[in-house]
């Protein structure tokens, strides 16, 4: 067994590598051909604890990840854990890794997977609302499926703001960075709009004028308590895209939008089915597009990272 470090896990794919490993899995996850149980979820204090296990395409996976929001004025990452792959046909374990570096670029790809069948393919700048980490990494990864060449973050905190910068010119060099004072400011500079926070309320304004024809990616919130888009963005677009079938219970734009009646259960599917071309959208109008996370994604990207890893001659042996 290996043993992954966080600073071994960034530069193994290319982000371009990612996105289609996040594509393949969400095939597979619509194609019912692997096995994902519900998530758990544990709350503790002002944290909660994911557990997060899949078996598939010969392999199976386990992700422990905690989100401590207030780790954030900490100077500490909100989101921590681990993730262990193993192999399907012996159970035995193939790696250990950081599961918050995984959960970053997997987030990334994930997000850019919406962002390649939610937007129009000339898109060149994205907004960024929550430059944390998943944050980054969506405004990374989305390079590989658009010609982005600008970024306009809501800049909430010097420091985080720094590490944000720090991280987009360590694997986003050529990208310009613009720190916008408001969401309706990020909301005035580009049609791309990504959330990434661990808000309960709305992030965005509901303002009509400012929310037409924009496409929008949530990543954060991710209990049914939660959510980050406001109403307006459903009634404009009149659909929801979603990550993975679990989401349709689990987060709280989904629950919301469908307890309100804003939309019908039909209005609400997964960016598998976009993928098959069995459902389209008309990216010349809204269009959102919710991530709450699915251990699928975790395992294929964690498939894909290991035989990296063993390619190259990445990792710690450990001998349990």
């Amino acid at each position: 067994m290996i043993a992954l470090r966080a600073a071994d896990l960034l530069d193994l794919l290319e982000p371009a590598e990612t996105v289609a490993v996040v594509e393949a899995a969400a095939r597979a996850a619509d194609g019912g051909e692997c096995v994902v149980p519900a998530r758990a979820h544990v709350r503790w204090g002002e944290g909660t604890l994911l557990t997060m296990p899949a078996i598939g395409a010969g392999g199976l996976g386990v992700k422990l990840v905690s989100v401590v929001p207030g780790n954030a004025a900490r100077g500490l990452p909100v989101t921590n854990g681990l993730m262990l792959l193993g192999d399907a046909a012996t159970g035995l374990p193939l790696a250990i890794m950081d599961a918050a570096a995984l959960t970053a670029m997997r987030t990334g790809a994930v997000a850019a997977l919406g962002i390649k069948y939610l937007t129009p393919p000339e898109a060149a700048s994205i907004g960024i609302v929550g430059a944390g980490v998943q944050g980054a990494w969506a405004a990374i990864t989305a390079c590989a499926v658009r010609p982005i060449r600008a970024v306009f973050a809501l800049r909430r905190s010097a420091a985080s703001f720094e590490r944000f910068l720090a991280t987009l010119a360590a694997h986003a060099p050529g990208v310009a960075v613009t720190a916008c004072a408001t969401a309706a400011e990020v909301l005035s500079h580009t049609a791309v709009i990504v959330t990434a926070t661990t808000a309960a309320l709305p992030v965005l304004p509901d303002d009509p004028h400012l929310l037409a024809n924009r496409h929008f990616i949530a990543l954060g919130s991710f209990e049914r308590h939660m959510r980050e888009l406001p109403d307006g963005v459903f009634r404009l677009a009149g659909h929801l895209v979603l990550d993975s079938e679990f989401a349709r219970h689990e987060v709280g734009e989904s629950v919301h939008a469908l307890g309100q009646g804003i939309l019908a259960d039909a209005d609400v599917f997964t960016i598998g089915a976009l993928a098959s071309g069995a459902r389209r959208v008309d990216v010349a109008r809204t269009t959102v597009y919710k991530s709450a996370g699915m251990a699928l994604y975790d395992l294929f990207v964690v498939r894909a990272l290991y035989a990296a890893a063993r390619r190259d001659g990445i990792g710690q042996e450990v001998v349990l």
